[in-house]
């Protein structure tokens, strides 16, 4: 059958001759791989435990705060009487950020205001309904479903005009400002 030597190496693997079904024995190189298969599955699991140990508590609270935040600014920024619209535009300003902010103020000077000021109008936003439809670490999408109440001269009753209204939140620091603005 098999042969053992007896001048082999303490580290060596022991060869025996014992026929086709003899055990294969181990050595450090076949478990190199097993070993390193293991340790990336380790930091693989380790990654995904301390993304899914977040707080994702903030992100609850960021979604609120964003929401808040647009149905406010949206009852502020689509209200406006047309004695006071350049003032009010200044003040709307703080509410915006990035090109909405330019696009904003060009849009009440050249459209907004000419219309309204010929109609003597005044309008009286109210949001009643809304909610967050996308949402990233700095960037909370909501949509809210708001009335405005127009008056103008002349007119015997106030028209109401029912907007879906999609606004994209941007964190500012700790405020959430519109950076961007869909009607419908």
């Amino acid at each position: 059958m098999g042969t053992l030597t007896a001048d082999r190496a303490e580290d060596a693997p022991v060869a025996v001759e014992a026929g086709p079904e003899a055990p294969r024995t181990l050595t450090p190189a076949d478990l190199r791989a097993p070993l390193v298969a293991l340790v990336v599955a380790l930091l693989a699991f380790a990654l995904v435990a301390a993304v899914g140990l977040r707080d994702h508590g903030a992100r609850d609270r960021d979604a609120r705060a964003a929401t808040a935040a647009a149905t406010a600014a949206l009852e502020q920024l689509l209200s406006y009487d047309y004695r006071t619209l350049a003032d009010q535009a200044r003040q709307n300003s703080a509410l915006l950020t990035g090109e909405f902010r330019t696009e904003y103020a060009e849009t009440m000077e050249q459209t907004i205001a000419p219309v309204a000021e010929k109609e003597k109008a005044v309008v009286q936003a109210r949001s009643y309904e809304a909610g967050v439809m996308g949402q990233t670490p700095d960037t909370v999408t909501v949509q809210v479903f708001v009335n405005q109440a127009k008056t103008a001269e002349g007119e015997e009753q106030p028209s109401i005009d029912q907007n879906r209204v999609i606004a994209t939140m941007k964190r500012v620091q700790d405020r959430w400002l519109i950076e961007q603005l869909s009607a419908f």
